[in-house]
């Protein structure tokens, strides 16, 4: 939301299909203020997991996931 008015703008409409995605988005915390919104400033460094993203890796990639020494199954082959 822009600070004018409580309108999303057009741009901040057009990511919001991405950011509903992002995990994390809109969790909350307990502090000696009360409950408070989690806000992620460390895009830099790293980001936040991306719900398709991580759900291809745990669909598609995780089942094949092995031990590196393990040469006698389909997963470690």
């Amino acid at each position: 939301m822009n600070f004018i008015s409580n309108v999303p703008s057009e741009l901040e409409a057009y990511f919001q299909q991405f950011r509903k995605h992002i995990v994390g988005v809109g969790q909350t915390f307990k502090s000696p203020y009360g409950e408070k919104e989690i806000i992620y400033t460390d895009w830099t460094a790293s980001g936040r997991l991306y719900r398709p993203i991580e759900e291809k890796l745990l669909n598609d990639f995780g089942p094949f996931v092995a031990n590196t020494h393990t040469e006698t199954s389909i997963t470690g082959s």
